[in-house]
């Protein structure tokens, strides 16, 4: 009963840690009440109408952490999408930064965080457009410390492949998963991007 009253249960003790919160399971027209549990293994969703359903992190292809909503995208096959995996996506009162720190610690690549946040950090800033398949979004592409973020997008420095760049106002990132491409609405000096590609290969290691 306390577990189910509380918005969030953290449990520490050594390495072991869980933390355990009320959140809504989204389906295509509805969705269903129910808990995500969060521990050291994986995740698990628990609710009366569908029972439980666990994905240890082995078993998830990509997962991403937004301020309010947690989407893990599975290796299942639906069968009504043509055969496109399986992504389950949750929303509620989500404990984003608990949750982006013990994750960006202990996650590899398929680990994506979304929090807005990374825009009020100091850091290297181009107002920019990410460029889309049929429409783009505008925002500011930050570079900080150990993470990139453009609106609700971040990326950690060890998410990030390769920084490159054909012209003074383009700049390319490449990540595990994706390429996104950006316009820049002022140009990168070569000195500037001599700099943000040197911190992103001595942060991966590839450089000293």
């Amino acid at each position: 009963m306390a577990i189910r009253q509380a918005a969030i249960c953290l449990i520490l003790s050594g390495a072991a840690w869980a933390q355990q919160f009320p959140v809504r399971h989204q389906h295509l027209r509805k969705y269903c009440e129910g808990t995500l549990t969060v521990d050291a293994k994986g995740i698990t969703f628990q609710s009366v109408k569908h029972g439980t359903l666990t994905w240890p992190y082995a078993d998830i292809q990509q997962l991403t952490l937004e301020p309010k909503s947690i989407h893990i995208l599975s290796y299942k096959d639906s069968s009504l999408l043509l055969g496109r995996d399986v992504t389950y996506n949750f929303t509620g009162a989500i404990p984003s930064a608990e949750l982006y720190a013990r994750w960006t610690a202990a996650l590899d690549q398929r680990f994506v965080a979304g929090l807005p946040e990374v825009g009020d950090r100091p850091g290297v800033r181009f107002p920019a457009k990410l460029l889309g398949l049929t429409k783009g979004s505008e925002s500011t592409l930050v570079f900080a410390a150990d993470i990139v973020g453009f609106g609700a997008h971040t990326w950690r420095y060890s998410d990030i492949q390769s920084i490159a760049s054909s012209g003074p106002l383009q700049l390319t990132l490449t990540t595990l998963q994706k390429q996104y491409r950006f316009q820049l609405k002022q140009p990168i000096t070569e000195i500037t991007y001599n700099q943000l590609w040197l911190d992103i290969e001595k942060k991966n290691g590839r450089i000293q």
